[in-house]
């Protein structure tokens, strides 16, 4: 690979119009491709096989004017009653059950004494369902449904869509969040390199990559549900993966052409050296995050593979393009000062610094940062203790989002129960009319709930239908232990073939099926992690190593959401004002995610510490090295990464936040803690047992060579002196 690696370096560089070329037709090609041919964003947290998704398909297929996504049409009289506009709500409802996909709209003036009109009349809702996902239905359907409802507006009453109908249009923009990224990015990349040529080259391959990996993204939701968080997901690890690869490659590249390397023997050793690490780093996170499929969960899945697919394609630009971009820059990557001028920087020269100075003292006294650093993540993962995993409702949206007014409504005028509605599917035989009555009344008895509708039955008399109101809010811990409580206690009492569905039970369901799957994801990524750094690095204790602490700084990140989240330290801040659970794919999604992204800089920096052991065969001294050579760009990437993450907070979804909260979190412990402290305790106390490989592995494990030697065909410096072979060592 190393040689591959180098011809390819030296290809590029030279043919650099050609590839800059390449890579700009291929994108604009992408871009035009899903404009035309891209699907919609879906989001469906359908669990197949699972209680909710069976009773659905039950009402699909035996009472369809039972099926569907549930929505409210919520109104809201701000002066008088709702009543005094009813002509006006019956058309609007009439013209809602008009629309495309919708089921069934029903007026809540069709009976007398309705329901879906509060006590003091100032707030009624219509039911309504549709027969698609609804977050499918783009901003031309919320024109249509505004257009049907504007009777009611037209009359004076508030009208907000809530449920299902709250989902209709709602697609968002992180143009903001990724102008702010990529701007503080270009002034950590000018700190660092103090010329805008060098700067701009991560840059210039994070907006290509992440733009094509986005737009095959897109193509794929044409053909497969793609969730509507995707593309929010891949971008925001997209161009944190991205800005790094580049930072790493540009970083090398710099450092040789000032020990003297020519340009184009620079650009090869930097892709043969960098990037196998880029290789190795790229393959692991996205093995890591195709380890979603574990969960059997589409929804997880999905976010999975769009991730995947866009750090692939950051990885391919890193070897092909960033290359390219050396070529048309020259000698402008270097900055102005030291362009004429050439300068010895050798193994010596990272120790003597002040990161080199650094890891010899914390190698001189392994023990205490050691411990020191096992506290900090300790410390910082106590709050994981209580972690509440759930499903978010619509009270935790902004207030601007005509969802969140529609949750309010529906609180004020009907419980916060009335949001998240639970309905009872029951499958009839001969001789169960009787005892649906019974039913309906031990539902109306079981603790935490408001109200039991009175079953309704299709015109064959094979399914019957009932509501159940719940006390508190869909995303409540009481709502779940209630949805749990009915399954295996009032239904099965019943002798009749019930099953609960709707959106909170289907909630349900995806949370239990994802905390259930969570353990196998983790053991499936640290085993995987294991066997690729293992082969990486030829060292059985590397592996273990990297397993521990990485797991540590997972747990430490997930401290962190729960103390912002769920502790409410410092939530005010990001818009959220409430104690929110945790949806239960984001520990999913964050510990793929953030083990693969830890094992960047830990592919980088032991590449670095290993290509110093072969050259001295010093472990200490070999430690100093590789953070003398690797700390300052490992923690500016480090710092690129947490402001492009910190930069979604500003995306209204709480969940999205989430996610920004704990990958920075976990970046910035990793970059500080784990490699800083952590690594060069751990990496003393070892020695060269750290580089050990017993005698059977050591002859069937591949020599991958990530930068320990010259590429094949370089010119210049020799191979580094070998040391002992790891497996002939005790």
């Amino acid at each position: 690979m190393h040689a591959l690696l180098y011809r390819l370096g030296r290809l590029t560089f030279r043919r650099h119009w050609v590839l800059a070329a390449i890579w700009l037709a291929v994108l604009v090609a992408v871009l035009v491709l899903r404009a035309v041919l891209g699907g919609q964003y879906v989001t469906d947290y359908t669990i197949p096989g699972s209680e909710s998704s069976q009773a659905a398909d039950v009402l699909t297929r035996d009472f369809p004017q039972q099926s569907g996504t549930a929505g409210q049409i919520v109104f809201h009289a701000h002066s008088g009653t709702v009543a005094d506009q009813q002509s006006a709500v019956n058309t609007a409802v009439a013209n809602v059950g008009k629309l495309p996909h919708v089921v069934r709209a029903t007026s809540p003036f069709a009976t007398a004494n309705s329901p879906q009109v509060s006590r003091d009349g100032t707030i009624a809702y219509a039911p309504m369902a549709f027969d698609v996902v609804p977050a499918s239905l783009d901003t031309g359907y919320l024109h249509q449904l505004d257009d049907a409802v504007a009777p009611a507006r037209h009359a004076g009453l508030q009208v907000e869509y809530g449920g299902g109908a709250g989902q209709v249009g709602q697609q968002t923009n992180d143009a903001r969040s990724e102008l702010i990224g990529l701007t503080c990015a270009l002034l950590l990349l000018l700190l660092m390199f103090g010329a805008l040529a060098a700067a701009a080259i991560p840059l210039l391959s994070a907006v290509f990559s992440v733009g094509a990996g986005l737009s095959l993204v897109g193509l794929i939701a044409a053909v497969s549900t793609v969730p509507s968080a995707a593309p929010t997901v891949a971008t925001l690890l997209g161009l944190g993966v991205a800005i790094d690869y580049g930072l790493f490659l540009v970083a090398r590249h710099r450092e040789q052409l000032d020990t003297g390397t020519d340009l184009a023997t620079s650009a090869g050793r930097t892709v043969a050296t960098s990037g196998s690490a880029i290789v190795v780093a790229g393959g692991t996170v996205v093995i890591a995050i195709l380890g979603l499929f574990v969960s059997g969960v589409p929804f997880v899945s999905s976010l999975g593979v769009a991730s995947a697919i866009v750090v692939a394609v950051t990885v391919l630009a890193a070897l092909t393009l960033i290359p390219a971009l050396l070529g048309i820059a020259g000698k402008r990557v270097r900055a102005r000062r030291a362009r004429g001028s050439t300068a010895s920087v050798t193994e010596p020269d990272h120790e003597s610094g002040v990161f080199g100075r650094w890891g010899r003292f914390v190698s001189s006294r392994p023990w205490p940062w050691a411990v020191l650093g096992v506290v900090v993540l300790l410390v910082l993962a106590i709050p994981l203790s209580a972690l509440r995993l759930g499903q978010l409702d619509a009270g935790s949206n902004p207030t601007s989002d005509s969802s969140r007014r529609a949750y309010d409504l529906m609180s004020t005028g009907f419980g916060p129960g009335s949001n998240g509605p639970l309905a009872v599917v029951v499958q009839l035989h001969p001789g169960d009319q009787s005892k649906l009555s019974g039913l309906q009344s031990d539902l109306a008895k079981t603790a935490d709930v408001a109200s039991v509708s009175a079953p309704t039955t299709n015109s064959a008399g094979t399914t019957a239908v009932l509501t159940v109101i719940a006390k508190s809010a869909p995303q409540d811990a009481a709502t779940t232990d209630l949805v749990d409580r009915i399954r295996t206690d009032v239904l099965p009492a019943s002798k009749l073939s019930a099953s609960l569905t709707g959106t909170t039970p289907g909630y349900v369901d995806f949370t239990e099926r994802v905390s259930q799957r969570l353990p196998w994801l983790i053991g499936v990524v640290v085993l995987l992690a294991f066997v690729l750094l293992t082969i990486a690095f030829r060292s059985l204790a590397i592996a273990v190593k990297a397993a521990v602490l990485n797991i540590l700084s997972v747990g430490a990140s997930y401290g962190v959401i729960v103390a912002v989240f769920g502790w409410q330290w410092g939530s005010g801040l990001l818009g959220i004002d409430e104690s929110l659970p945790v949806p239960a794919f984001v520990p999913m999604l964050m510990f793929a995610i953030v083990f693969g992204l830890s094992m960047d800089y830990e592919v980088f920096l032991l590449s670095r510490i290993r290509e110093a052991y072969l050259a001295t065969g010093d472990a200490r001294r070999s430690v100093a090295a590789g953070i003398g050579g690797t700390a300052r760009v490992i923690s500016t990437a480090a710092a690129i990464m947490v402001v492009v993450f910190l930069s979604f907070v500003l995306d209204p979804d709480p969940t999205i936040k989430m996610l920004a909260v704990g990958m920075a979190a976990a970046v910035l412990v990793d970059a500080t803690v784990v490699r800083m402290l952590l690594v060069p305790a751990v990496m003393a106390l070892l020695g060269d047992r750290a580089w050990w490989l017993p005698r059977g592995l050591d002859r069937i494990v591949p020599h991958l060579d990530l930068e320990g030697t010259e590429a094949a065909g370089d010119t210049g410096a020799g191979r580094p002196p070998a040391v002992t072979p790891a497996g002939d060592r005790p």
